[in-house]
C-alpha cells in the first residue's frame, strides 16, 4: 500500500489524524483589496474560485488538485491564513509533513496565535506533522503545539492522544499514561486510544491493568491486528501463554504483510519452545523487510537456541547496526578474523556485565594466537580481567568509542584493528567442540579472598556457604516471566544446616528481611561490601561459597567465570545455551530449566534437592567439565505456521 492511500486510511480510522472542516473561503483574499485596478480585481477573484475548488477537492480526497488550487491562491494571496491553513491540510494528507508544518505554522500565526474551536483541528494537525518528523526537537515543538492547545480546549480527545503518543515517544511513561487515560476518557471506545493506554500502562508493568484496557480495544476492534498483538504481549507476560499465541496467530492472518506481526510471533514462539515455528516466522518478516538489522537479531537468537551456532553467529552481527547501534570506534578497521599478526587488536564492550563476562571467556583464546591484544571493558571488572588474562592491556572503556553525531567515526589510537566482545562468539565459539571445560577464567584477588574467608569463618553455625540472587536489576514487564521471587524459595532457604549469603545486587533489604522473618533463617551480608560495584570484592567472597544459586545473570556469570558451582535458574532455551539445555561457556554452571508454561516451584523444588544433597556431601553438585550435552538436531523442515 503506497503513502497516500495508507495516509488516507489512517485519517478515516485515527483520531490522531485531523479532518478539518473546510476552511472559510471568504477570507482567502485580503480585505480591502484593490478593487480600482481591474487586472487585480480580476485575479482577487480567480483566487476565491481557485480557493473554493480547493476546499472541494480537499473534501473529496482529491488531495492532488487540493494542492494545485491552493498554491494558485498563495501565490495571489500569500498571507492568506485560511488558505495557508488549508495547504496545510492538505500537504498532511500527501504525507508532506515539511510542508504541512510550514503551512499550518504560518497560518496559524496570522489568526492569532490562540487556539479555538475553529482552529482546534488545524493545531491538532500541526502537532500531528511535527511529531511525524521525528527527532527530539520537532517532538518538542508537537508537545508545545498540544500544549497550547490543551490549555484552551481541555477536551479536545484527539489532542490529549497525540499528546500520549508524542510524550510515548520521548520515553516520558508516566506522563504519556496519564495522556492516554485523560483521552481514553473522552474517546471512550476507540481502539487506537485504549491501545496506547495498554502499552504505557504495560510499560509501567501494571500487566493486569493493561490486559483489562486491551480487551476493551479488542471489543471494541475486534479483528485490529494492531491490538491483538498488544494484547497478546501483555497476556504472555502474565502467563496466558496459549491464548497469547493464538492472538499472534490470528493477526498473522490478518496482516499476513505486516512485518511486525511476524516478528512478534516470532519472539515468542522461541521463547515457548516453538523453534521450528519461531525461525519460519522470522523468515517471514524479513521476507517482507529484508533490510532489518532488528528483525535479523531476533532470528539470531532462535538460530543460536537450535545450536545453529555458525549462523546464528553472523545474524548476531547485526546487534552492531541495531538502533541504538551497539558499534564503537566505528573508524577504526573492524576485525573479522582474518590473521593479525604484528598488528594490535582492540576488543571493546558493548552490552551488559553479565554479557560481557561470558563473552570475555573467548579473550583467553585470542590472547593465546598471540596478537597484541587491548581489552575495553567495564571499569568495575578492569582489575579482574587484567589479572585474570596476563599478558594484555586492559583498560576502562571511555565515551570518546562513540559517535558523537552522525558524521563522525572515532578511530582508537592505538590500535590497529577493533571488534565487539560479543563477537568473538562468532570466531571462538562456532561448534560446542569450541567451548573449553575449565575451571573457569577469572582469578580473585588472593588477598581479599583470604580476607573473606576470615569474615565467613566467623559467621555462626556450620555447613556450607549458598550464596543467593533471585533476578537482575532490569525489572521490566517482559523479565517478569524470567525470574522468580524470594518469597518462593521456601524450598531451599528452609533447608537445614546451610549458611545463606546475599548476592543480590540491587534494592532489596525488605525482601531479605521478610524472607528472615517468613522462613526462620539468617541471610549473611556485608554493609561494607557494594555488590552492584565492588566486582573484586565480590569475587573474593565468592572465592569462599560452597554454592551459588541465581538465574542467568551477572551473578552467575561471575561465580562461572570464577569456576565456582552454581545453579542456575530460568526457562527453557535461552539462546546463551546454544541448544545443550546448559551454560556452554561455563563448566561449573548447571542449568536448571522450567517450561515457561509451568510455576517456578518446578525448578526451585530442583535446586532444594541440590543443596540438600550438598549438606549430606553425597556428591558434588554438579561435577566440573561434564560433557556437553548435544545441540538439538534442526528439524530437517520447518513447519509453517497457521
Amino acid at each position: 500500500m503506497g503513502k497516500r492511500k495508507r495516509a488516507q486510511r489512517k485519517r478515516a480510522t485515527d483520531p490522531t489524524s485531523s479532518a478539518l472542516a473546510p476552511p472559510r473561503p471568504e477570507r482567502a483574499a485580503p480585505t480591502g483589496a484593490p478593487a480600482a485596478d481591474p487586472a487585480v480585481a480580476v485575479e482577487f477573484a480567480r483566487a476565491r474560485t481557485r480557493f473554493a475548488q480547493g476546499v472541494r477537492s480537499y473534501s473529496e480526497g482529491r488531495y492532488d488538485d487540493a494542492a494545485r488550487a491552493l498554491d494558485d491562491v498563495l501565490d495571489v494571496v500569500p498571507t492568506s491564513a485560511d488558505a495557508l491553513c488549508a495547504r496545510g491540510m492538505v500537504a498532511a494528507s500527501l504525507d508532506d509533513r515539511e510542508t504541512a508544518v510550514r503551512c499550518l505554522h504560518d497560518g496559524l500565526k496570522l489568526l492569532g496565535g490562540v487556539p479555538d474551536d475553529s482552529t482546534a483541528e488545524a493545531w491538532n494537525e500541526l502537532a500531528v506533522s511535527q511529531r511525524a518528523l521525528g527527532g527530539v526537537k520537532n517532538l518538542d515543538a508537537a508537545e508545545a503545539t498540544l500544549r497550547v492547545l490543551l490549555e484552551r480546549l481541555d477536551d479536545h480527545g484527539p489532542a490529549w492522544h497525540n499528546l500520549a503518543l508524542v510524550l510515548a515517544d520521548l520515553d516520558r511513561v508516566d506522563e504519556a499514561a496519564a495522556a492516554a487515560r485523560r483521552a481514553s476518557v473522552l474517546l471512550p471506545n476507540h481502539p487506537g486510544v485504549l491501545t496506547l493506554l495498554g502499552k504505557q500502562l504495560r510499560a509501567q508493568g501494571r500487566l493486569s491493568s493493561a490486559a483489562a484496557v486491551l480487551r476493551r480495544a479488542r471489543a471494541a476492534a475486534p479483528d485490529d491486528a494492531e491490538v491483538m498483538t498488544a494484547l497478546a504481549n501483555v497476556l504472555f507476560y502474565l502467563g496466558e501463554i496459549d491464548e497469547a499465541l493464538g492472538l499472534f496467530r490470528r493477526a498473522c492472518e490478518l496482516c499476513p504483510d505486516w512485518p511486525i506481526a511476524w516478528t512478534n510471533i516470532g519472539t515468542m514462539l522461541y521463547a515457548a519452545q516453538e523453534t521450528d515455528e519461531s525461525i519460519a516466522a522470522h523468515e517471514r518478516a524479513l521476507e517482507l523487510q529484508p533490510d532489518s538489522a532488528h528483525f535479523r537479531m531476533r532470528r539470531s537468537a532462535a538460530l543460536l537456541q537450535m545450536g545453529r551456532l555458525r549462523e546464528g553467529w553472523e545474524e548476531y552481527e547485526q546487534r552492531l547496526d541495531n538502533d541504538p547501534p551497539l558499534r564503537r570506534w566505528a573508524g577504526t578497521a573492524q576485525w573479522n578474523g582474518e590473521p593479525a599478526a604484528g598488528r594490535t587488536l582492540l576488543v571493546y564492550r558493548e552490552q551488559g556485565i553479565g554479557d560481557e563476562i561470558m563473552f570475555a571467556s573467548c579473550v583467553p583464546d585470542l590472547a593465546a594466537a598471540g596478537v597484541e591484544l587491548i581489552v575495553e571493558t567495564d571499569p568495575r571488572v578492569v582489575s579482574l580481567f587484567r589479572r585474570s588474562v596476563p599478558g594484555v592491556t586492559v583498560r576502562a572503556q571511555s565515551d570518546d568509542c562513540l559517535a558523537t553525531d552522525d558524521a563522525s567515526a572515532p578511530t582508537a589510537p592505538d590500535a590497529d584493528l577493533a571488534v565487539a566482545m560479543g563477537s568473538l562468539g562468532r570466531h571462538f565459539r562456532g561448534d560446542l567442540a569450541a567451548f573449553p571445560r575449565r575451571a573457569g577464567y577469572l582469578r580473585a584477588d588472593p588477598r581479599l579472598a583470604a580476607r573473606w574467608s576470615e569474615r565467613l569463618a566467623q559467621v555462626d553455625g556450620a555447613g556450607p556457604f549458598v550464596g543467593i540472587s533471585w533476578r537482575s536489576m532490569i525489572r521490566s514487564a517482559e523479565r517478569r516471566l524470567e525470574y522468580s521471587r524470594l518469597d518462593e524459595w521456601g524450598g531451599i532457604l528452609t533447608v537445614p544446616g546451610v549458611r545463606f549469603v546475599l548476592l543480590q545486587y540491587d534494592e532489596c533489604e525488605r525482601e531479605v528481611c521478610e524472607a528472615e522473618r517468613r522462613f526462620g533463617i539468617a541471610i549473611h551480608r556485608w554493609r561494607d561490601l557494594d555488590l552492584k560495584n565492588d566486582f573484586d570484592g565480590i569475587a573474593g567472597l565468592m572465592a569462599g561459597l560452597d554454592l551459588v544459586i541465581a538465574p542467568r545473570n551477572a551473578v552467575t556469570m561471575l561465580a562461572g567465570g570464577l569456576g565456582i558451582p552454581t545453579l542456575a535458574i530460568g526457562n527453557e532455551g535461552d539462546w546463551s545455551e546454544c541448544g545443550t539445555g546448559q551454560l556452554p561457556w561455563f563448566g561449573s554452571v548447571e542449568c536448571l530449566n522450567r517450561n515457561i508454561r509451568d510455576p517456578w516451584e518446578v525448578v526451585l523444588r530442583a535446586a532444594a534437592d541440590r543443596v540438600q544433597r550438598l549438606v549430606r556431601g553425597d556428591a558434588p553438585v554438579h561435577p566440573p567439565f561434564a560433557p556437553l550435552p548435544a545441540a538439538a538436531s534442526p528439524s530437517a523442515s520447518v513447519s509453517r505456521i497457521v
